[in-house]
């Protein structure tokens, strides 16, 4: 909510400490009008969770020996680190939050996204084939995922 009430002039503008009583009381009044319009929301409580699962960081889990790059293996076996991964789809993107970051994906990349998400460990010759997409390709995304430690991968996962 916070990040919300921030877009809302009243919110970023100086309070006016030194002013009128009155201008005080109006600036309150802006406020709390427009904290009231959040609290209204029924979404309220599940974007809540959802911004939280987001941000809950993961186990550190190197992806050892595979510390620059991960190699194009369709047998190495990648899952997430993010206990509580947040994954949205909408009609021109994937967003995945986890451990305080957010990727951003083309649509094509859900099905990649999908069944790391939900917790599984997946080959990645697995998630290419799911996803129609080149074994080169998954291997980039799942790099992007490793650097910014909510994945790992290996063999032995």
């Amino acid at each position: 909510m916070s990040e919300q009430l921030l877009t809302h002039e009243d919110w970023r503008r100086d309070l006016p400490l030194l002013a009128a009583p009155d201008v005080q009381a109006d600036a309150v009044d802006g406020m709390r009008k427009r904290l009231a319009e959040l609290l209204d929301d029924p979404t309220l409580i599940a974007r809540y969770r959802a911004a939280m699962d987001g941000q809950a960081v993961g186990r550190m889990v190197p992806s050892l020996p595979y510390i620059d790059t991960v190699p194009v293996d369709g047998g190495l076996r990648v899952r997430l680190t993010a206990a509580r991964a947040v994954l949205d789809v909408v009609e021109d993107k994937v967003t995945l939050s986890a451990a305080g970051t957010v990727y951003e994906f083309a649509p094509e990349a859900e099905a990649v996204l999908r069944p790391l998400a939900d917790g599984r460990t997946v080959e990645l010759a697995m998630l290419a084939d799911a996803a129609g997409l080149a074994l080169e390709d998954v291997a980039a995304l799942v790099q992007e995922l490793v650097a910014g430690q909510v994945a790992t991968v290996g063999s032995l996962l």
